[in-house]
């Protein structure tokens, strides 16, 4: 069907010196999913060149496509993309007496598009084969705002953890057009750089669905922040701060009294969520309990009958190499658009 293509070579056209030869409309070797994340509209036709028909012969065209994005090819190899596989569900084929075939994607994907023809014409039977390529198109902040306000993503939290994470960029820029693969290799990928769970074909090619695994993402992170203060507070690692607290009261004499761990404010809860949308590295949160000489930090009410533990940050310099020690940091320092 043709040899291995570089982003910038011409495509190779077997057909081109055969006796049937395969065009589209519109002509080109390369054509773009749309900035909306749609499909090209791609017509191909084919043509007997310098050879005349059977009389009488009724032809007939089978018409036959298949869509593959290989990252260990030269036809698709990204820098950091380069183990990465997706390929279009069987395109249905057509068989008819119509020369010209609109080809009938049904998911968004891009890659090495190879297109293959033949013509049966009473005794006659020519074929031909093609191979041109299908590349992403980035779409403008404004389209990206829309469409996250529209699935519910409106906060500006999630914007700036878009830019954070891929400078708004789904695909590489010119002259590749490829998926933006994550430089760490784990095959993250597109506007939220989507790893774990690993991305979709669909989260790849297409933006939109990208963005919406993203904020699917972010809503779990969130869920799993604000449980995490009720978790802290049943843990047998709590209950043994506040008995060793209660027992440094009793050597001085005073009662023991409860003591009580708050739920996140609004702002905390936004923070772990994008501590876990990075990974808790080292298992650290957003958030740990403040201790204070080897003990629990209370503060005691004025009744003194109850005792209010606190939250503090977890030092940047615990949380090791893995991820983005500064991540949140560099999240909220970004650009809203």
């Amino acid at each position: 069907a043709g040899i291995a293509l570089g982003p910038q070579s011409t495509p190779f056209q077997r057909a081109s010196t055969m006796p049937l030869a395969i065009t589209s409309q519109p002509a080109g070797s390369q054509f773009a999913i749309t900035a909306d994340a749609q499909m090209p509209t791609i017509t191909v036709t084919a043509v007997l060149q310098n050879e005349a028909l059977p009389a009488g012969a009724t032809p007939i065209y089978e018409w036959s496509a298949t869509l593959i994005y290989d990252g260990g090819s030269d036809v698709s190899k990204t820098r950091f993309g380069n183990k990465q596989r997706t390929q279009h569900s069987p395109i249905a084929s057509q068989t008819s007496a119509n020369p010209s075939w609109r080809i009938p994607f049904t998911e968004v994907r891009g890659g090495s598009l190879t297109v293959q023809v033949i013509l049966r014409a009473g005794g006659l039977e020519r074929r031909a084969s093609v191979s041109w390529l299908i590349v992403g198109q980035n779409p403008s902040s404004t389209a990206i705002r829309a469409f996250a306000n529209g699935i519910g993503a409106d906060r500006v939290v999630f914007r700036k953890k878009m830019r954070q994470e891929s400078s708004l960029h789904q695909f590489l820029s010119p002259p590749g057009h490829w998926p933006k693969y994550s430089s760490d290799g784990k095959g993250g990928v597109g506007l939220c750089q989507l790893t774990t769970p690993p991305p979709t074909a669909d989260q790849t090619w297409s933006w939109k669905e990208n963005v919406r695994g993203g904020w699917t993402l972010y809503q779990e992170k969130e869920r799993i922040a604000r449980s995490y203060p009720r978790t802290v507070r049943k843990s047998q690692q709590f209950s043994n701060l506040v008995a060793a607290w209660n027992q440094a009261r009793a050597r001085q004499g005073l009662p023991a009294i409860p003591v009580e761990l708050p739920d996140y404010t609004a702002e905390q809860l936004e923070r772990d969520t994008l501590r876990g949308f990075n990974g808790y590295a080292n298992g650290l949160h957003e958030y740990r309990v403040r201790q204070q000489d080897g003990q629990l930090f209370v503060t005691i009410n004025p009744a003194g009958t109850l005792g209010l533990a606190e939250w503090e940050q977890a030092p940047v310099s615990e949380r090791g190499t893995k991820g983005d020690p500064n991540y949140v940091e560099n999240v909220l320092g970004r650009e809203d658009f």
